[in-house]
């Protein structure tokens, strides 16, 4: 993953990324890797003019030194970054709220057909679990001994039984989390199209 060039200019000059290397030698790039966005950067111009400076990222020691106020400032502009973040994706990668609901509605169908071939399985299983168990009660009947490899296949079957409910009520609750996240996700699309569409009116006045 690296950061893009900078779309913006200043007096009519493309920006770019200066950084530190690892050598310690100043560089100008047009993208930037994870490992040099932690250890920190500016955007300038050829010309040299600093347009923007990001410092590097804290370490755990260094983070524990700092003042509640300046953690909560910090805080305060991640989430402020990965909110615009977010927006801006959702407005790259649709073009309209009926393309996110026709993704909600594909990616709940996925899941209802996952569920249905587990819940079809747990029928098979408990239908073996119970011919095993009738095998073994009708030998019990007779006096003997159940056998052994029985009596294993029960516990292996039921095992499996408990594992693939386990997995149902997750695939359940996961369902449940996707269909929560794009009922948000579509609610805030409307949002930010209405705000558009308001800067624009308000623009063209």
């Amino acid at each position: 993953m690296s950061l893009s060039l900078v779309n913006v200019s200043y007096a009519q000059e493309l920006t770019y990324y200066r950084v530190i290397n690892e050598k310690g030698t100043m560089e100008l790039k047009s993208a930037l890797t994870p490992a040099e966005v932690k250890r920190g950067y500016a955007i300038v111009t050829l010309s040299g003019h600093i347009v923007k400076e990001v410092p590097a990222e804290l370490n755990d020691e260094e983070y524990a030194q700092l003042s509640d106020e300046r953690k909560a400032h910090d805080l305060k502009t991640q989430q402020e970054n990965e909110s615009r973040l977010k927006n801006e994706s959702l407005l790259l990668r649709y073009s309209n709220v009926e393309d996110l609901t026709s993704e909600r509605k594909r990616k709940l169908a996925e899941f209802d057909v996952r569920i249905s071939i587990l819940r079809s399985n747990m029928m098979s299983l408990k239908d073996q679990v119970e011919r095993q168990q009738s095998r073994a009660a009708n030998i019990e009947r007779t006096g003997r001994e159940v056998p052994a490899v029985i009596r294993n296949n029960i516990d292996e079957l039921e095992q499996k039984l408990n594992e693939a409910n386990t997995s149902l009520k997750s695939m359940k609750t996961e369902k449940e989390s996707v269909a929560e996240r794009y009922s948000l996700d579509i609610t805030l699309f409307n949002q930010l199209i209405k705000q558009h569409s308001l800067k624009q009116h308000t623009k063209n006045r």
